[in-house]
């Protein structure tokens, strides 16, 4: 009996501590919850009344806001996705406490009526994966603490009123693998520092106000599938390290104000599907290394000063269906190896 009674003795200590480290943890889960109750019901009295009346299961009723409509949680009770897509939320992110939600992986409101700035505080959302804000009405200027997110793969920013430069910050964010600013307001120079993204699968920067050079750097995204930088006001020549993107599918920097030679490397693009130089200013001759390019269904040049032949290694083009060079100084005759009747 004595032995039994020593080892109670040693093993009471230990339940002492198993005990208040689990009631400790409850006891945390149950703050944490409490706190994400208030803020998120907080944010919601902010909004236009009219809008409040559209989240009827955002209420003290529920225990938990793991139940309402648009809130997912982790098994510890946490907010983890708050995704209230094309629901007609009208109001801004100012009330949005940020600060209580340390474990937000997944943030989705496009296609709502939110207005106002991005706030700076949202690089508190340190373990933020997805981060959709498209189709609202948002203003302002791309605040440079988004380069603090390390862990976010989705930016979408598409379709807002945002104005100001692109934050050369975003280049920080090397987890990155789909980045959507396009029809905003945005201008000045595109950062060199996007060049550094090398998960990189879609950037999509067009219709916009940008201007400067395309930067070499974008030669280092290895990994691009789609580059559309279409409908700004770029000026300066296309950078020959766009050859490097053996992978991209589609390249799309028509109606800017580039200028110089095409060049030859773009004939490496062995992935390319639809390529779109159009209304643009360049110049000299079409590359015959575009011969190679067997992929390529839509290639589009129109609206530029080309001049020269035709070059014949087009008709190489076997999967070509749309084909526009009007509006150059191009001479001489179709050359009969391009197929007229599959065009």
């Amino acid at each position: 009996m004595a032995k039994k009674s020593d080892l109670e003795v040693l093993l009471f200590p230990v339940f002492l501590v198993l005990f208040f480290t689990i009631i400790s943890s409850k006891t945390y889960m149950v703050s944490a919850s409490i706190e994400e109750t208030n803020a998120l019901l907080n944010w919601k009295a902010s909004f236009a009344n009219q809008t409040q009346t559209l989240l009827p299961s955002w209420n003290l009723l529920s225990h938990s806001p793991c139940t309402w409509f648009g809130i997912s949680c982790n098994s510890a009770g946490s907010v983890i996705n708050i995704s209230i897509t094309s629901f007609g939320l009208n109001g801004t992110l100012h009330e949005f406490s940020f600060s209580s939600f340390p474990n937000l992986k997944y943030v989705g409101l496009s296609m709502n009526s939110l207005f106002g700035i991005i706030p700076s505080q949202i690089a508190i959302l340190s373990k933020l994966i997805y981060l959709d804000l498209s189709i609202n009405h948002f203003s302002g200027q791309i605040p440079p603490e988004i380069g603090l997110l390390a862990n976010l793969q989705f930016l979408y920013l598409v379709q807002n009123q945002l104005n100001g430069s692109i934050p050369h910050e975003i280049g920080r964010l090397k987890s990155l693998e789909e980045l959507d600013l396009s029809t905003n307001q945005l201008h000045g120079p595109i950062p060199a520092s996007l060049g550094n993204l090398n998960n990189l699968i879609y950037l999509y920067l067009y219709n916009n106000s940008l201007s400067g050079s395309i930067p070499q750097e974008f030669g280092n995204l290895k990994n691009l599938l789609e580059l559309y930088i279409d409908t700004n006001s770029l000026t300066g020549r296309i950078p020959t390290t766009l050859g490097n993107l053996n992978k991209l599918t589609l390249l799309h920097s028509f109606q800017n104000n580039l200028s110089g030679p095409i060049p030859h490397e773009i004939g490496n693009l062995k992935s390319l599907v639809s390529l779109s130089f159009s209304l643009n200013n360049l110049s000299g001759w079409i590359p015959s290394s575009f011969g190679g390019l067997r992929n390529l269904t839509v290639l589009h040049l129109y609206e530029n000063q080309l001049s020269g032949l035709i070059p014949k290694e087009l008709g190489n083009l076997i999967s070509l269906t749309d084909l526009e060079l009007s509006q150059n100084q191009l001479s001489g005759p179709v050359p009969e190896e391009i197929s007229i009747s599959r065009l």
